[in-house]
């Protein structure tokens, strides 16, 4: 069934209409969905950390003001003491106030007149109630065991409360927490203030721990007890009485109730139930921790009001569900003063804030729910704004959806008109027919695609020309290149290029140049500034003259400033050069000539001593200056002898990372290949250049290999190079590549075994002794095989060191006997074990080439 197009159109329009809508809703959708999720993580992360960070300093202020009580509670235990000091030294007064005793509180008429019940001095009955007591603030009270006759004591007791002013001033100072202050004498005798009687009879204080124990010290001590008043668990500063002598008279204590030291109900009233308060004891180190952190005080419960004053306290410990959360926290409580710590403690997975001293830390400790309410308060109006906003986006896109469908119909209609015009134009265009056009106007944008159609059709054409003459100008340019390598007696000659463009600068010819016996050679290499078709037509001018000038008979300098003069004439203004190298053989001749037009010098290679040289020489380059006066220079050639010239291309390649090729690896190519022929020595440089390149060609690529040979068949010549670091197992990497070569190669095993042991030795040596530092340095190695003769080359970046230089060891005497260091072995075995050593410093390296004569080993190559 045929479909109108008009209603595809509209399907079309409606469709990619209403595409970006929903995609974008979708898309909005998932990022509004990615930001609440992230702000509700980071929101949560945030006020989670800001809880964390208030339960850390709670913590430490808590226990700061722990301290500072406990500071205070001490001080005053001192200053009771020294009151007490005073009125024992003092004459005992004629007269004076009555001692109200303890046994006879609750009589009338032996009770202080302000004794009455205080909120806070309450006892704890067995069914778990609480009881008020009386307590007198205006004056002490007595006790005495039963076995104490009170008529022996009671001077003791006058003295004793002479004391009670400065008491009650003491006192009155402290924190309000419910407490008693007591002297203990060694005569039994005990003042409490507050004045109480609910201690019992037989309550006597020189039986109690922490009397026994101020006996022994002189210091302030910290104890736990239980009040025989009250039942409750008190902490209890303890501070001995010492005369002039330093006799023991008796101990001042002060009780404060356990459960007044610890602030949960203030922490419970700030943020709910479930906080609790714990002041532990730090476990020494090597100290076993199963058993949990041994709890010094904390809100008592209600069960130890059943505790009797006789019986003695034990240590609670605070254990945790989770041993990895107790391990983290003990490693925080000993490596930080405060912080919060992941825990679970009684089911409950909680956040456990602590501050440490030496000794103790003070723990807050908060189960998560309390903690994480109001980040989740938050989470749910984020959560709830961002579902709103959803339900909004839905209306909103329903309501373009209608709006689209209208737009899109009637749009449709007045869009399809011109399109049958614009189709039946790109239809003649494919056939080639350029003068085909557009008459119809729509009043809009679509009319700038009309004209762009318009204007296609003799832009195609032009381009088109264009291509074939660029397609006629690559195939002259490769008809200027020599078709056909060049035949010279005593010389392999080779040249290629590869043009970045279809057209380009670079140039390489053959001329032969003399025209009379022997036969004379002109190798020419050139780069012209730039490339494309302005490098090419420039390279053809210069081409040109020089196969003009080729039939003169002139000198090589001659023939190069001719050609500069012409060339600067006609490049004047148009800042272009060619820079050129020159070079004329002669047949079965080593001597050779060269003229340097401001080219790279041409690299020369010697196999016989694996040395690298440059045909050097001063020139500027072609069309700069028409007068420059050029000169020639000579060398001669050795057999085997490898000329490379190159234009940049070759070495200002880059790689992906944007590193140069450089002309380490054009060396490292020309020697790895200088057994071979001239052109596989240039065909393996061009494909090493080729693939280096990540980011495809950038310029010009040419090169020429002049190879001088023996005028009889060379010897085939092999060759391996690898590279290792200081930092590998060097033997293992060298030894499976030698004995490969070898065996590859046939030669005897024991030829294989000396290459081995020298290469060991070599290497051990610049390793061990070569590094002053702990990085990683490249070792390179090269073996090269050619006929009978091996040659051996190491490349290190270490110190200085020519192995040449290295004194003989004194083999001939004793070890006892020798003057020079014990050493130079494997230097010594190393120079014995090859036929010539030669060593040198270049470019920041050690460079050591070591050759050996197979023949001479008594083991000849295999086969």
């Amino acid at each position: 069934m045929k479909i109108s197009i008009r209603f595809k159109f509209f399907a079309v329009l409606l469709a990619f209409s209403l595409a970006p809508i929903f995609i974008s809703r979708g898309l909005m959708s998932r990022a509004s969905q990615d930001v609440v999720e992230k702000t509700d993580h980071q929101t949560r992360q945030e006020l989670l950390d800001i809880m964390s960070d208030e339960f850390e300093y709670t913590a430490s202020t808590l226990l700061a003001l722990l301290e500072r009580g406990s500071e205070a509670m001490r001080l005053a235990a001192i200053g009771v003491a020294h009151e007490v000091d005073n009125v024992l030294n003092k004459e005992l007064p004629e007269d004076g106030p009555e001692p109200y005793l303890a046994n006879d509180f609750g009589d009338p008429d032996l009770t202080p007149p302000d004794a009455a019940r205080r909120q806070g001095y309450a006892k704890r009955t067995m069914g778990d109630r609480q009881q008020l007591i009386q307590v007198s603030f205006d004056h002490p009270t007595f006790h005495l065991p039963a076995h104490v006759d009170e008529d022996a004591v009671l001077p003791e007791i006058r003295r004793l409360l002479q004391a009670a002013p400065g008491i009650k001033s003491i006192f009155r100072n402290l924190p309000k927490s419910p407490f008693w202050i007591n002297v203990a004498m060694e005569s039994g005798v005990m003042m409490t203030y507050p004045g109480h009687g609910r201690l019992p009879l037989r309550y006597d204080a020189r039986d109690q721990e922490w009397y026994k124990k101020a006996r022994t010290s002189d210091t302030c001590k910290w104890y736990h007890s239980v009040d025989p008043s009250t039942r409750y668990v008190v902490n209890k500063v303890a501070f001995p009485l010492l005369d002039a002598t330093g006799r023991f008279l008796g101990a001042v204590s002060i009780d404060i109730p356990a459960h007044s030291m610890m602030p949960d109900e203030q922490l419970e009233a700030r943020w709910g139930g479930g906080v609790r308060t714990f002041l532990v004891e730090r476990i020494p180190e090597g100290q076993p921790t199963d058993k949990g952190l041994p709890i010094l005080v904390q809100l008592e419960p209600n069960e130890q009001g059943r505790r009797h004053w006789t019986t003695a306290v034990e240590t609670q410990w605070l254990t945790f569900d989770e041993p990895v959360g107790y391990q983290i926290l003990l490693h925080a409580l000993d490596t930080r003063q405060s912080g919060v710590v992941d825990v679970s403690l009684q089911g409950k997975p909680s956040l456990c804030a602590f501050a440490s001293t030496e000794t103790v830390s003070f723990l807050v400790i908060a189960p998560k729910t309390v903690v994480a309410k109001l980040p989740n308060e938050v989470s749910a109006t984020l959560r709830n704004l961002f579902t709103e906003m959803r339900v909004l986006s839905l209306i909103i896109s329903l309501a373009m959806l209608l709006i689209t469908a209208l737009i899109a119909w009637f749009g449709s209609r007045a869009i399809t008109r011109p399109i049958f015009s614009i189709v039946e134009v790109a239809k003649r265009l494919t056939r080639g027919d350029f003068e085909a056009r557009i008459n119809h106007r729509t009043g809009d944008e679509r009319d700038d695609l009309i004209q762009s159609i318009n204007e296609m059709g003799p832009q195609l054409k032009e381009l088109m020309q264009l291509n074939r003459d660029m397609e006629v100008a690559q195939e002259v340019q490769r008809l200027l290149l020599p078709s056909a390598e060049p035949e010279l007696a005593g010389f392999d000659i080779s040249g290629g290029i590869l043009y970045c463009e279809k057209t380009g600068g670079d140039y390489y010819d053959f001329l032969n140049v003399c025209r009379h016996e022997p036969p004379c050679l002109a190798v020419v290499l050139g780069d012209v500034s730039g490339h494309g078709i302005p490098s090419a037509l420039v390279m053809a001018a210069a081409r040109g003259q020089l196969h003009t000038l080729s039939d003169i008979e002139m000198a090589p300098h001659e023939r190069v400033a001719a050609i500069n003069r012409v060339l600067a004439r006609d490049l004047d203004g148009t800042g272009r050069f060619l820079t050129l190298f020159y070079l004329q053989l002669s047949a079965a001749s080593s001597q050779v000539q060269w003229v340097r037009a401001g080219h790279d010098p041409a690299v020369r290679y010697l196999p016989a001593t694996d040395t690298f040289d440059e045909l050097r020489g001063e020139g500027l380059p072609l069309g700069v200056d028409e007068e420059y006066v050029y000169g020639t220079s000579g060398t001669t050639l050795e057999d085997g002898e490898v000329l490379v010239m190159a234009t940049d291309g070759v070495w200002e390649a880059r790689n992906a990372d944007g590193e140069m090729f450089g002309k380490k690896r054009m060396l490292a190519i020309i020697r790895e290949n200088a057994h071979k022929s001239a052109k596989e020595i240039r065909l393996a440089m061009m494909a090493r250049v080729e693939s280096f390149q990540g980011n495809g060609q950038e310029d010009d690529i040419a090169v020429v290999v002049v190879k001088k040979g023996t005028g009889e068949t060379s010897m085939v010549r092999h060759s391996i190079s690898f590279r290792m670091t200081n930092k590998e197992n060097c033997f293992k990497c060298f030894q499976p590549k030698v004995e490969a070569f070898g065996n590859t190669h046939g030669l005897h095993p024991k030829i294989i075994f000396h290459l081995t042991l020298v290469l060991d030795e070599l290497i051990t040596n610049i390793i061990s002794y070569g590094y002053a530092d702990f990085d990683e340095h490249p070792i390179d190695v090269t073996i090269i095989l050619h006929g009978d003769e091996l040659t051996i080359r190491v490349e290190d970046d270490s110190e200085p060191f020519n192995i040449l230089e290295a004194p003989e060891p004194e083999l001939e005497l004793p070890l006892d006997q020798r003057v020079k260091p014990v050493g130079g072995l494997g230097i010594h075995l190393v120079k014995n074990m090859v036929h010539g050593i030669h060593y040198k410093r270049e470019d920041g390296k050690n460079v050591l080439t070591l050759q050996k004569n197979i023949s001479k080993t008594h083991c000849p190559v295999q086969g």
